[in-house]
């Protein structure tokens, strides 16, 4: 890979956040997603390498999930001992999803998307696929870098906190307390997601030769399946179990 390559797949990587549409047409036709993969990866450690000293780990979970008789039969030493070894276990667990996170996720991303363009009738090439996932997935880490202010200011934190940092969903408008399936779905509205997804389906109709339209409906679907399978219903699921919990306590 020469200079010449990566100044342009650099210049191309900023169209794609400042011009999408000139962007996303050279990143189709350059197939090429391997300096977007490293600037995502590197956003991602410089977030991870400032949010772990700064994370509280003996605070995961929901409030009072460490309650009960267990939790108050620990001596001091073994409560220090039990932090030592959440913090030590969330460092490893946190830089290994910097290191490994944006990779997988746009690889994922990418083989679902070049399997639903298939079925929609397309014929994307699955390396411009690939491309596209890796550019459109750049806002989304972008935001883990302008939450970095907030990250310094809160600390220290619990770790289901750090997606709150910025209050860029309709997440930040509910009041606290509120129904999870509600907070999860209203997370899910977020304005760096919904800058990700207008890119993919610009970048998708490139590659797949496309209407936007139809790109945009391909899109939609796989995002609401994955806001049903990653969002909502694991709330569900804790709020049915958390309702159990209070219905055997009573």
């Amino acid at each position: 890979m020469s200079r010449t390559d990566l100044a342009l797949d650099g210049s191309v990587l900023l169209a794609t956040l400042t011009r999408p549409e000139h962007g996303l047409q050279a990143v189709a036709a350059r197939r090429r997603s391997l300096v977007a993969l490293l600037v995502a990866t590197l956003a991602s450690l410089l977030f991870t390498a400032a949010a772990v000293p700064r994370i509280d780990f003996s605070r995961a979970g929901p409030p009072g999930g460490q309650g009960g008789q267990a939790g108050e039969e620990l001596t001091p030493h073994q409560q220090e001992e039990a932090r030592v070894q959440a913090a030590k276990i969330g460092a490893v667990a946190g830089y290994a999803n910097a290191l490994l996170g944006p990779a997988l996720a746009v690889l994922g991303t990418a083989l679902a998307l070049w399997l639903a363009f298939k079925v929609a009738g397309t014929r994307p090439e699955l390396k411009a696929t690939v491309a596209v996932s890796a550019h459109a997935f750049l806002p989304l880490f972008l935001a883990q870098l302008l939450a970095l202010p907030a990250l310094l200011l809160r600390a220290p934190l619990a770790p289901q906190e750090l997606g709150s940092l910025l209050p860029s969903s309709l997440a930040a408008l509910l009041p606290p307390g509120g129904s999870p399936i509600a907070t999860a779905l209203a997370s899910s509205l977020d304005l760096f997601t919904l800058w990700t997804v207008v890119l993919l389906v610009l970048g998708m109709a490139r590659a797949s030769g496309s209407t936007r339209l139809r790109a945009a409906v391909v899109v939609a679907v796989l995002w609401a399946a994955q806001i049903a399978l990653l969002k909502i219903a694991p709330a569900a699921a804790a709020a049915a179990q958390a309702g159990r919990a209070m219905g055997g306590g009573t």
